[in-house]
């Protein structure tokens, strides 16, 4: 017993560190894998056509219409995931309906890469998006991300503001989104 006391406060912060980290690991190494679901990096022609007229500086209150399907999502974002790969989510997987939009995907936090997979409702308010998440499905050791990633979303959001278009309808129906707007 002495000799355990000699050890110190250190040795035993020590070992806690190691035990945390441990389990952290063998909760990683359990979860269930999943395939990537890989799609070509592909901007959509319609979107990249808005932004081309938009970026020539030669618009003025045009209005504005993009036809997107789930794949179409899918490439496009991965198109835009490749552009900055400083953003730690990969292998987008979308799924469009009525109700709600589902997507899912890996992210990597420090290094461990993990699946991930959210519902949300896209209405639009003043001309702007507004994201409601449904659900977010974490794995265990990224549970405290949650809040950090909804604050996220909605800081994004209101980046929406700065640009130059605002969006007069979104229609959704299962496998596609069709929205309209107009160039400020």
């Amino acid at each position: 017993m002495a000799a355990l006391r000699k050890l110190g406060r250190n040795f035993w912060i020590g070992v806690l560190l190691i035990a945390v980290n441990l389990f952290a690991l063998a909760q990683i190494l359990t979860m269930p894998t999943k395939p990537p679901h890989v799609v070509d990096p592909i901007r959509d022609p319609e979107v990249e056509q808005l932004l081309s007229y938009i970026n020539s500086g030669k618009h003025s209150g045009e209005s504005w219409q993009v036809t997107l399907t789930d794949l179409q999502a899918e490439q496009t974002i991965t198109w835009y995931l490749n552009k900055y790969p400083q953003i730690p989510f990969a292998y987008p997987q979308v799924q469009i309906t009525p109700d709600y939009i589902s997507g899912e995907g890996d992210v990597t936090v420090a290094g461990v890469r993990s699946h991930v997979a959210a519902k949300v409702k896209v209405t639009l308010k003043d001309g702007l998006p507004v994201v409601k998440i449904l659900s977010m499905n974490l794995p265990p050791v990224l549970q405290w991300a949650q809040d950090p990633v909804e604050q996220a979303i909605q800081s994004q959001l209101q980046r929406a503001a700065d640009l130059p278009v605002r969006f007069t309808s979104a229609e959704w129906s299962n496998g596609v989104v069709v929205v309209k707007g107009t160039i400020r």
